[in-house]
């Protein structure tokens, strides 16, 4: 963060109200709260907004306008590239959200740029994972990915396949995942519901797995596999730690990459805001080619464009997608077959 940024606790009153909310809702021993890691990017964020409306003169945070907005989507656009102005703008029009709820304003003033500012100014959440990749790199997980990462677990290796084939199949958030508790699995069914306070869209939707993955799962639920894992702790979570605690999104996500390591066929990318430096103060790169949202990427991109189901509605539902264009947007690799692959039986005589 540079050092022009004021810290946190010396932002302007709202700013540092809504900041202190964020807090009191982080807990990393918590599941249901935010991890620590994701509130300081939050606290990053609004440091940066902060020293924005400096720059602009604006006193309050609750004197932003909707033509102030427009502004700071140009700011974003021309200062950031990658998916750090997304999530910027993302994470500013929440704390608005927030006060909207509160009452604090009328309406959120950033709203009615919301569905523009793709084209508007070009803050999408293309990642900057694919803007690193090299020709020939796809960002999608593919199976013979995965499989090559399963032969690369070396440790807990049953829950590890277990956890890299589940999110393959279930095409789940590691957030989800991490939230997925027993009474939601339906074993025989071979589906997992995930009722809307874990989902992030805020609905419910339910996922599943085919029987490649019943060996897996009964060894662990029925084998004895987690009750050891669990040492004598008591919670219903499918995943858990080596200490016996729920998995946190981080760790599973961190099962990923190491998998991908151990494989080889993973890399360090880039840094990101939150990287150590190194002795002259360079920072040094922590983002990897494959994380487990490649793995969400794959799945998805898998359904639609190397399966016969061509049903965009469909696969966005079982993603957990607010929309059709989000799913045909940002997961699915572009195939100059897949259209008459879908319509050739239907074509007139």
């Amino acid at each position: 963060m540079p050092p022009r940024y004021k810290p946190i606790s010396e932002c302007r009153e709202y700013i540092t109200d809504y900041a202190d909310e964020l807090a009191a809702g982080t807990d990393d021993n918590n599941s249901d709260k935010r991890a620590s890691a994701s509130t300081n990017r939050y606290n990053q964020d609004l440091r940066w907004y902060d020293g924005w409306l400096d720059a602009e003169g604006i006193d309050s945070a609750l004197d932003v306008t909707p033509a102030v907005a427009n502004r700071l989507g140009r700011a974003l656009s021309n200062e950031f590239s990658g998916t750090t102005g997304r999530y910027r703008w993302d994470r500013i029009n929440a704390m608005y959200d927030y006060f909207a709820d509160m009452d604090m304003i009328d309406s959120n003033p950033l709203a009615r740029w919301n569905k523009r500012k793709d084209e508007k100014w070009g803050l999408t959440k293309g990642t900057e994972q694919e803007e690193q990749l090299e020709d020939g790199e796809d960002y999608a997980v593919s199976e013979s990915d995965l499989r090559v990462m399963e032969e690369g677990v070396e440790q807990n290796r049953v829950r590890n396949q277990l956890l890299l084939r589940f999110l393959y199949q279930s095409a789940m958030r590691r957030g989800e995942a991490s939230a997925v508790t027993l009474d939601m699995i339906d074993e025989n069914a071979r589906e997992v519901y995930l009722p809307a306070s874990v989902t992030k869209n805020g609905r419910e939707r339910t996922v599943g797995w085919n029987r490649s993955l019943d060996g897996l799962m009964h060894r662990w639920l029925h084998g004895g596999l987690r009750d050891e894992y669990l040492g004598g702790r008591e919670h219903d979570y499918l995943f858990v730690g080596e200490r016996g605690a729920p998995m946190s999104g981080d760790a599973i996500n961190d099962v990923v990459v190491t998998a991908a390591n151990n494989a080889g066929i993973n890399r360090k990318l880039y840094a990101d805001a939150n990287a150590a430096v190194d002795d002259d103060g360079n920072p040094i790169p922590n983002r990897s080619k494959i994380s487990a949202h490649n793995i969400r990427h794959g799945a998805i991109t898998r359904l639609v464009n190397k399966t016969d189901l061509q049903d965009l509605y469909a696969v966005s539902r079982y993603a957990g997608h607010s929309s059709v264009e989000i799913t045909e947007k940002r997961y699915v690799e572009y195939d100059p077959d897949v259209g008459i692959r879908g319509v050739r039986d239907y074509l007139p005589d």
